[in-house]
């Protein structure tokens, strides 16, 4: 067994007990970032009594810590010098003071704290260099009295601290008197302060987290760079998903560019979180996938591009899917795409396609979709063997599995709609693959893309069979059919598009009029009457079109009056 245990998925007391009481010898224990709502006290003090040679604890979401768990710690683990307990709902602050052996600690995001007793409990510990308050109410004065009182601190991380930053406002040489102690705040020149740890030394501001300028140092510095290093990487993710007001001028001026440090970083979960912050700081609407062009293009600007496709080229699945992510969303912007590409992306996200690991396959997929959305890209895409990545991803991986297949179907429907591409999606199997997402998928975002994707794919000349290939794919005009019925006004658009597509076939036009095509359309018409302009143009585009066969003239006498009113309409 190994002295140290990282877990992002054991969240009952039970399990936390039975943990410890197996690995006696248990060194580091880190269990997060989802909450640990679920976890007591009473687990936290069975560590405590069974893991004497404990140095680091990192825990996430816990409702309360007491004084009990905490004193049990000071009592039991005496080597105990690392604790993190991020967003808790109560921590007894002055029992912490009792972990004499304690350097580093971080309650970042916890808001029940009772300020003037946990600085003074902390400035008494006789070994305490760092302190992270980050995303807390922590008051200027709580600040202040550590640096006053506290013989050993040298740095105190403040990350998003309301008040501290109104005082630094108010006051901005609030801190400056810190007795060589540093105070980081989003206000502050972060790089700039931190590079006076380095005294005497030409140390580039930027630099300062790589990891050449802490050797032959004092010990204590490394560990210090280290574990802020990871109390970083925490605060800035958790700031990303919040998106609070007011942030732009932090992330354009010094948060890119301390992202982009700690991608570099020797830990592999600070690298892994940096790259999930890109992927989630850059994205202002999760509905639309809405993009900040400013700051997608900072990291572009910073090097960010070459730096994730490093990562994402590296062995380790999570790397691979944080980093794929972050390079996907990025990618979502023009200027940042060409990067992508021209660095090598294409060929990147088709070999992580390919993975059997589905979170990995799922984001390569969305990079596809995104980088395929501009006309230069799609040759490449070709080229490099996505399009028959894509398709393979579609059978390998169940109907169930609604990102990936979403993902996969939309970057087909992009491809498809270029003349050339769309040969080889039929090539590779596409029309069977999203044919059979059209007949068994049951969830509206596949069966979008997959409507869509056949649209695409039946919308070129004659030059191009595809039209008829479609048509011919037992089950794809019945599929179609039954779409556009679906309580999804975009499934239904997309497979009236299809339909329109598809009926400039003679073959196809009888076929959809027998699979009940006429009848279905003439009830969409009915009820889009309301609805958006696209729908709208699609159902009647698709009515004409199998109104020009003689065979299915009697089957638009009854729906005549419905179509009257329906071009009205869009008259």
């Amino acid at each position: 067994m190994s002295d140290n245990y990282s877990c992002h998925d054991c969240s009952t007391a039970v399990a936390i007990s039975v943990l410890a009481a197996r690995h006696e010898a248990l060194e580091s224990l880190q269990i997060g970032p989802d909450p640990l709502e679920r976890i007591s006290s009473d687990a936290v003090r069975h560590v405590a009594l069974c893991c004497s040679r404990l140095r680091r604890l990192h825990l996430s979401g816990l409702r309360e810590v007491d004084s009990d768990a905490i004193g049990a710690l000071a009592r039991y683990c005496p080597l105990l010098e690392d604790v993190a307990l991020l967003d808790c709902g109560t921590v007894d602050e002055a029992a912490l003071g009792d972990i004499h052996s304690l350097r580093f600690l971080s309650i970042a995001g916890c808001y029940n704290v009772k300020w003037a007793t946990a600085s003074a409990s902390w400035a008494q510990l006789p070994l305490l260099v760092a302190v992270d308050v980050s995303r807390t109410d922590v008051s200027p004065n709580a600040v202040a009295r550590l640096i006053s009182h506290s013989k050993t601190l040298e740095l105190i991380c403040a990350l998003n601290c309301k008040f501290v930053e109104e005082e630094q406002a108010h006051s901005p040489t609030a801190f400056s008197n810190s007795k060589g102690k540093l105070v980081l705040t989003i206000t502050c020149p972060i790089f700039k302060s931190l590079a006076s740890l380095f005294p005497g030394e030409a140390v580039e501001e930027h630099g300062v987290f790589n990891e050449c300028n802490w050797r032959n140092k004092r010990k204590i510095l490394g560990v210090m760079m280290n574990w802020l290093e990871w109390v970083l990487s925490q605060s800035l993710l958790r700031i990303a998903e919040c998106n609070p007001y007011g942030m732009d001028d932090f992330w354009l001026q010094q948060g890119t560019s301390m992202l982009l440090s700690l991608v570099k970083s020797s830990q592999e979960d600070v690298q892994e979180r940096a790259a999930t912050t890109i992927a989630t700081f850059v994205v202002i609407d999760d509905e639309t996938a809405n993009v900040d062009a400013a700051r997608s293009e900072a990291v572009m600007r910073d090097g960010g591009i070459p730096l994730l496709l490093d990562l994402a080229r590296c062995s380790r699945v999570s790397a691979q899917s944080e980093a794929a992510k972050a390079i996907a969303n990025l990618s979502v912007n023009a200027k940042v795409a060409k990067v992508v590409a021209d660095e090598g992306g294409i060929a990147i996200f088709t070999n992580l396609a390919k993975s059997t690991n589905r979170l990995v396959a799922e984001e390569a997929a969305g990079g596809l979709w995104n980088l395929s959305v501009g006309e230069e890209h799609k040759a490449a895409i070709a080229a490099a063997g996505g399009i028959k990545a894509l398709v393979d991803l579609i059978f390998r991986w169940p109907a169930g599995t609604d990102g990936v297949l979403e993902r996969a179907a939309g970057a087909l429907a992009n491809l498809a709609a270029d003349d050339k591409c769309s040969l080889e999606v039929a090539k590779a199997g596409g029309v069977h693959a999203l044919v059979t997402l059209a007949r068994s998928c049951k969830l509206e975002g596949v069966l979008e893309q997959a409507a869509r994707a056949l649209a695409n794919l039946a919308a070129h000349g004659d030059n191009n069979n595809n039209n008829a290939a479609v048509g011919q794919e037992a089950g794809a005009l019945e599929a179609l059919v039954q779409l556009t019925c679906s309580q999804n006004e975009g499934v239904r658009q997309e497979a009236a598009g299809a339909l329109w597509n598809l009926s400039f076939d003679d073959r196809n036009r009888e076929a959809i009029a027998a699979a009940g095509g006429v009848e279905a359309l003439v009830s969409l018409a009915q009820q889009c009457l309301n609805a958006s302009e696209g729908l709208q143009e699609r159902a009647a585009g698709a009515l004409w079109g199998l109104s020009v066969s003689e065979s299915n003239r009697s089957a638009f006498v009854i729906a005549a009056y419905e179509m009257d009113m329906l071009i009205g309409n869009k008259s």
